[in-house]
């Protein structure tokens, strides 16, 4: 079985490229970028592609896609943190593989992938699941930003929140929908759930140091 290999991280391609030579089972092709690739062409079973890459291929290259694809099975390597933020264009590939999760699973994987199935974390199956990228993607947000989502979580509407923080409304009005941007809420019910939820976790989150405290409690 033939695998192309373009993702832009050189350690999580020698991560793959070991688990891979582990099997047994792959002739390995590694290509620098989408453009090296397409000008080889070369037809491989699987094509296991960066999310920053895959998605430049789809917006510049659509026509490359297309041809990619109709050849190949297409799996997006990424974290678990790029999900929220790659999410419109992962249903576009054939596969998922979260380097950070279950990179060690490849083998299995690239199967699944080759007939259409994707194999997805069960973390993220659950709200909770979801909150735990949300609260790694908690650093994005500005300091008024992140006071904003607190107040959120309290319920308070937007001229409330603008008294809170000495602000007119219409700039608390833009926070919120940067927040909802950059945390890829639905809408401000959703943030202000999120919020309320996580209360507890919010600041060790932002602080970047929710991972020492998780590890704590395992």
């Amino acid at each position: 079985m033939h695998v192309c290999l373009v993702v832009g991280d050189d350690d999580v391609a020698s991560r793959l490229i070991s688990n891979l030579e582990q099997a047994g089972r792959y002739r390995i092709t590694v290509f620098r970028d989408i453009t090296e690739l397409n000008q080889s062409n070369l037809t491989p079973d699987a094509i296991l592609i960066g999310v920053q890459q895959f998605a430049s291929l789809r917006e510049n290259e659509p026509m490359v896609y297309l041809r990619l694809s109709r050849k190949s099975r297409i799996i997006v390597v990424l974290s678990s943190r790029e999900l929220l933020d790659a999410a419109h264009i992962l249903a576009f590939a054939d596969a998922w593989l979260f380097e950070d999760i279950n990179a060690d699973r490849i083998n299995e994987l690239i199967d699944l992938g080759l007939e259409g199935h994707c194999l997805m974390p069960k973390q993220f199956l659950s709200h909770l699941g979801v909150d735990e990228i949300r609260l790694s993607l908690l650093p994005r947000l500005s300091d008024p930003e992140y006071q904003t989502l607190l107040l959120l979580g309290q319920g308070l509407n937007n001229r409330t929140i603008a008294d809170r923080l000495d602000l007119s409304e219409a700039v608390v009005k833009s926070m919120v929908r940067s927040v909802l941007s950059k945390l890829h809420f639905r809408n401000r019910t959703e943030a202000g759930v999120f919020a309320a939820r996580q209360q507890a976790a919010l600041a060790p989150a932002r602080a970047g140091t929710l991972a020492e405290i998780r590890r704590s409690e395992a």
